[in-house]
């Protein structure tokens, strides 16, 4: 992975979000000038549907969620749904004035629940954003034709409807084509009379126009990258597996569902140090396609690229799987030692920076951890999707943060405990603050990562 191009491309991808909004609320902006509507829950509607479809349009190239595993950014759209079926009703109901309008509100809430069960439970995963798309579409001819919606309110949620069948479908002109097709005539045809001017129409249907080709724009960018990304991917683990690219691929998508399975099989006591070490030695293969997948994901992308910011002097990563942040602190000119159980994993860290030319410690045992420590210490200590995994959690922290040299920087996940797609993590009770507090540790988490609605906190601590 070419960190420096993954950066210079969310750079700029700041920037054409920008654009992209400008344009976005400038259309829409123009529109409600040729309107000039006096109701205040109207305006109140077209401000919040606005700036949702603004903030969304800025972020695009982030949370498009790419992913080598298909059914990931499907579950993401279902996800999407049921937030926006909460907004309709808490949004609708709240800007509604009279029982009719609240009558249309929990008709359209009711519609968007079922048609989400139903393409859940019966359409194929990768026809997702078509089928939502289409059921969007019945709903705004609907209610447009049906007088319940302004043409500049009904166009504006056309244009999200749009962007969203976008954002959430594999990138293809065809698709894109239809979309912008469609809601340019349900924009035209469809609004009630008394039919509105022509220039209203025009800056209405330019609005979803917009829409639809500002986030066709930003989808494929990200798209091109992510395809290189893929293609590197690819190459290196041809090469040192052997496989062909469908098999790769196969082991993309189906890697941690046979890391579940296998532990549920394995039945290990969560206090069997030993046990648990021979079973991820078993498993790092599957453990090298699982980590490759995740790293091609931009979440994961962008979190590395976070996380290498706190680097400074010597580094440890321990749990270090693929070498992934490793190699490119290597790159960047730290001493950096690798830690990890041996297998796979290690074997494919060990050929990719022989092959990128890069110095990288490999420490086999705890033992060799203590004796480099004592030699040089340790400036920086990473550990991320590892914790979670060991049984005694006390241990392992005291452990690690006694390498750190004065000044240090520990930075680590928070154990998340297990999930059904994750049985293997085990269930720690242990408040982190207070334990590495009490050890002189000082808390160093920049404000971004102290946020209470985080769903994963890291933590950073320093000697």
């Amino acid at each position: 992975m070419d960190y420096k191009k993954q950066q210079a491309y969310l750079k700029a991808s700041r920037i054409r979000g920008a654009v992209a909004v400008l344009i976005l609320l400038a259309l829409a902006a123009t529109c409600v000038l040729l309107t000039s509507p006096s109701n205040a829950r109207v305006l109140t509607a077209l401000a919040l549907v606005a700036l949702a479809l603004a903030g969304s349009l800025y972020y695009t190239p982030d949370y498009l969620h790419l992913t080598v595993v298909p059914d990931k950014g499907q579950r993401w759209q279902v996800r999407i749904r049921w937030r926006i079926v909460a907004a309709v009703l808490v949004l609708g109901l709240a800007l509604s004035s009279t029982n009719a309008d609240r009558g249309v509100v929990l008709i359209a809430a009711a519609w968007l629940c079922i048609c989400t069960l139903g393409i859940k439970k019966f359409a194929p995963l990768r026809t997702y954003a078509a089928f939502f798309w289409f059921t969007d579409f019945i709903l705004l001819i609907a209610i447009m034709l049906g007088g319940w919606s302004s043409l500049l309110l009904g166009s504006m949620l056309v244009a999200a409807a749009a962007h969203l069948a976008l954002v959430t479908a594999a990138p293809s002109r065809l698709f894109a084509v239809r979309v912008l097709a469609i809601g340019v005539i349900l924009v035209v045809f469809a609004p009630a009379v008394p039919k509105p001017g022509f220039a209203l129409i025009l800056a209405c249907s330019s609005l979803v126009a917009a829409s639809c080709l500002l986030t066709a724009w930003l989808v494929n960018v990200a798209d091109k990258l992510h395809r290189e990304n893929i293609a590197a991917a690819m190459s290196e683990l041809v090469e040192f597996s052997g496989y062909p690219p469908e098999r790769i691929r196969q082991l993309w998508e189906t890697s941690n569902q046979q890391l579940a399975a296998n532990w549920a099989k394995a039945a290990i006591p969560q206090d069997d140090r030993d046990r648990m070490a021979e079973w991820y030695r078993q498993n790092s293969e599957l453990y090298l396609f699982a980590i490759s997948a995740y790293n091609l994901e931009y979440k994961r992308i962008k979190s590395n690229l976070k996380v290498i910011r706190f680097a400074r002097g010597s580094c440890l990563d321990y749990g270090a799987g693929n070498g992934e942040i490793l190699l490119e602190l290597a790159r960047r000119g730290h001493p950096v030692t690798y830690f990890d159980v041996e297998g796979v994993t290690m074997r494919f860290a060990q050929k990719r920076a022989q092959q990128h030319g890069l110095k990288i410690d490999f420490a086999r045992t705890k033992d060799d951890l203590r004796a480099a420590a004592q030699k040089r210490g340790f400036d920086t200590i990473f550990s991320f999707d590892v914790l979670e995994h060991l049984p005694d959690l006390p241990g392992e922290l005291t452990f690690l943060s006694s390498m750190l040299s004065p000044g240090g920087v520990f930075v680590f996940d928070v154990p998340a405990g297990s999930t059904k797609a994750h049985p293997m993590h085990l269930n720690h009770d242990l408040n982190v603050l207070e334990f590495l507090s009490a050890r002189g540790l000082k808390d160093r988490r920049p404000f971004s990562l102290r946020m209470p609605f985080r769903k994963e906190e890291k933590y950073v601590f320093q000697a």
